[in-house]
């Protein structure tokens, strides 16, 4: 049975810890660029046609600076099918590679399309499971292998025709266990940590108490500088009037009106009285999100409302009640930054809302978030919540 880590990829398990370092695949195309143009000028005089493999390196670049556009902050999870194109360069710059060094007097140890190719599986990793890195590489490798047996195998060589497609195979085998690995750890040790983020502890609900006390304190006192006054106005007088039994109904009325609005306003609610929250929930659905959905969403909320560059957006959230008991929610950000800063104030909450909800994503075109929350057990089994 194949393990469920191999079945997902580093930026599937972790979205946005890529973006501490976006330009994975930019500074691997630099790297290979540099690599290339050393070797066609090192190799100059070896080759007839010199351009052929100056095209087979552009064509590797060009495929990791494909990764580059399609990984971008905030765009949608890397799909298999997205990395047919940088699969298919990679392998036509290895195959323009192969017809350069049959015509050459260069030796299969000091060939570059290999590890060329290698640069190509780095780039590709962290946005590939590890089933299709091992497919990768082993595709790859094959072609790498006949590459070499149609390049250097006629030339005469100290090399045994084993050794030599061995030579040419082994930096494309080394690339991809490094990467298969790679991958590997990064999402066994992203679900821990993940599995780990749905575990409410005794702080987090004593923290959720205190603050609703603190809530229900503040809510007393406004009310009692209302009521406090009439009273003390009434026991100095020692005779009520018809004019205070009139003032009386009147703060009765708002002191219910008060409440039963206290009442009624659940803890998003609250917390949009602090900053610019705009929130939809007929149904109450805020309520009933557990300790660590609320405090991953209200990590995500202060941090936006409290940014200084942020003071001017707003916030727009939406939850609505479906079918299957769960709530869908959507966060519209409207917030005035480039994509690269907005990104950055997201990601350190991005992980802790993915281990609290189901669904999350991303869309750019509209900066919208949206996520699910599951369903209460009780709703999942058919019981009255």
């Amino acid at each position: 049975m194949i393990p469920e880590a191999w079945n997902v990829s580093p930026q599937q398990t972790d979205p946005l810890s890529w973006f501490s370092r976006p330009l994975i695949p930019l500074i691997l195309a630099a790297m290979l660029a540099g690599y290339g143009a050393l070797v066609v000028i090192a190799t100059y005089g070896l080759t007839p046609e010199p351009w052929i493999d100056i095209v087979a390196v552009v064509l590797m670049v060009v495929a990791c600076l494909v990764v580059q556009h399609q990984t971008r902050p905030l765009r949608a999870t890397f799909t298999p099918a997205q990395a047919i194109v940088p699969d298919l360069l990679a392998i036509a710059g290895l195959a323009l590679a192969t017809m350069s060094a049959r015509e050459s007097g260069v030796f299969v140890q000091h060939w570059w399309a290999p590890i060329g190719v290698g640069f190509v599986i780095a780039t590709l990793t962290p946005f590939s499971t590890v089933l299709h890195t091992l497919l990768r590489g082993a595709v790859f490798s094959a072609v790498a292998g006949v590459g070499a047996a149609i390049a250097f195998l006629d030339d005469v060589h100290a090399w045994p025709s084993a050794s030599v497609v061995w030579i040419a195979v082994s930096a494309v085998v080394t690339a991809t266990i490094a990467a298969a690995t790679f991958a590997w750890v990064i999402v066994t040790s992203t679900q821990r940590i993940v599995a780990g983020a749905g575990t409410v502890r005794d702080t987090t609900e004593s923290l959720t108490e205190e603050a609703a006390r603190q809530v229900e304190r503040r809510t007393l006192a406004r009310l009692g500088t209302r009521v406090a006054p009439f009273l003390e106005t009434i026991a100095d007088a020692g005779v009520i009037t018809d004019e205070d039994r009139a003032l009386a109904g009147q703060l009765a009325r708002r002191l219910r009106s008060d409440l039963v609005n206290q009442a009624n306003r659940s803890w998003l609610d609250a917390l949009a009285l602090s900053g610019p929250i705009y929130v939809v929930d007929p149904d109450d659905r805020a309520d009933q999100m557990n300790p660590v959905q609320r405090t991953a969403l209200r990590g995500l909320l202060r941090e936006i409302m409290q940014d200084p560059v942020t003071r001017t957006g707003s916030l727009f959230i939406e939850l609505r009640g479906q079918a299957d008991g769960s709530t869908a929610v959507a966060l519209s950000v409207n917030v005035d930054l480039p994509e690269g800063p907005r990104a950055m104030m997201i990601a350190p909450y991005y992980l802790s809302m993915q281990g609290a909800t189901d669904d999350l994503r991303w869309d750019e075109s509209h900066e919208l978030m949206r996520f699910r929350l599951p369903a209460p057990p009780t709703a999942r089994h058919g019981q009255p919540g």
